[in-house]
């Protein structure tokens, strides 16, 4: 048995904001942001929900397939962002995309992690509880919690969503064929945390009725970097040495789209060449858990396909997060002709 992407799916609002308008509300200017963050614009939605958003995302993925949605049994929702607490998006989810199978639905807050940590959930549950098919989530409303005079956490973040369909190949349906050119197998996972005692990453934070409530992203960017690119590594190492692969197995790693410095230190201390992270912070920002599943629709849509099967196939994608709680893990695939 394997758990499977067979389609991926990605939206992005149309409102975009590039770095001359922050210059217009902070004292920055682009130069300054690009060199420190390698963000360019990043998009906006003020005017749909981030389940809207996430509808217009699982919408792209499955109408790639020609399936029956009542065969899907799980949707997971990675989300500190959502537009409502009861039911739970991943309920609403359901509703919106006529998913009339009774599906297990539950929303996961792990922050930037969020989607790493789902997928990992997702192929755990699948495979102990039969489910044949799975769509997991991430979407993310940010700007409606950024401080846009605090200069430094306003210019880093944006809205999107993205999600990936998944298949448990024993109980899967022939008459559903992948979206893709070839399997993308979960081969395996890594989660792992520790208490920020500190807070160095809050969102509507208090540990106690006394302390006052400040609804804004706040971060400790130096801390956060340090963390990031600490566990960051032990992410990769973890999941070669697991597997009993080598850095020369791995065709990309998709990391989250938090920061440009982070991913090339992140380059630089595992020792895998710069043209094999793929990134798109430069467009979106950093979007919470929303930026693996855009970067992953991105890879599968433009970048593998220009790429022989028989020279990928084999080969492996590692993707990697770390982001609030402090939260942080990472998942493996392996390209496999179908």
């Amino acid at each position: 048995m394997t758990i499977n992407i067979i389609s991926t799916g990605s939206y992005a609002g149309e409102k975009i904001l590039d770095n001359e308008y922050f210059a217009k509300i902070v004292d920055t200017n682009d130069e300054w942001i690009q060199e420190r963050t390698g963000i360019r614009t990043r998009h906006i939605c003020d005017d749909i929900t981030t389940e809207e958003m996430a509808t217009r995302a699982c919408e792209s993925a499955l109408d790639k397939l020609d399936m029956d949605r009542s065969k899907i049994g799980l949707v997971i929702f990675a989300s500190v962002s959502s537009d409502t607490k009861t039911p739970a998006s991943s309920f609403n989810m359901a509703g919106r995309l006529g998913l009339n199978g009774n599906p297990i639905c539950f929303d996961l807050n792990a922050a930037c992690s969020g989607f790493v940590y789902s997928m990992a959930v997702a192929r755990s549950i699948m495979a102990s509880m039969k489910i044949a098919y799975a769509i997991v989530i991430g979407a993310e409303r940010l700007s409606k919690f950024v401080d846009w005079s605090d200069r430094s956490t306003c210019i880093l973040f944006g809205d999107g969503a993205g999600c990936a369909v998944l298949e448990n190949s024993d109980l899967a349906d022939d008459s559903v064929s992948s979206s893709l050119d070839y399997r993308l197998e979960i081969e395996d996972t890594y989660l792992a945390g520790k208490y920020d005692k500190k807070k160095y990453l809050t969102l509507d934070s208090r540990d106690s009725l006394k302390e006052m409530r400040h609804p804004f992203i706040g971060m400790n960017g130096r801390q956060i970097y340090k963390f990031a690119t600490d566990v960051g590594v032990k992410v990769i190492d973890r999941l070669l040495e697991s597997n009993c692969i080598s850095k020369d197995d791995i065709e990309f790693l998709v990391p989250h789209q938090a920061n440009k410095r982070i991913i090339e230190t992140l380059a630089l201390k595992s020792q895998i060449p710069d043209d094999r992270w793929f990134v798109n912070l430069d467009e979106y920002g950093n979007t919470s858990a929303a930026s693996i599943p855009l970067a992953l629709n991105e890879l599968v849509e433009k970048v593998l396909p220009d790429r022989k099967l028989e020279q990928i196939d084999g080969r492996r994608i590692i993707s990697l997060a770390f982001g609030g709680g402090l939260s942080y893990g990472g998942f493996l695939l392996k390209i496999r002709k179908k």
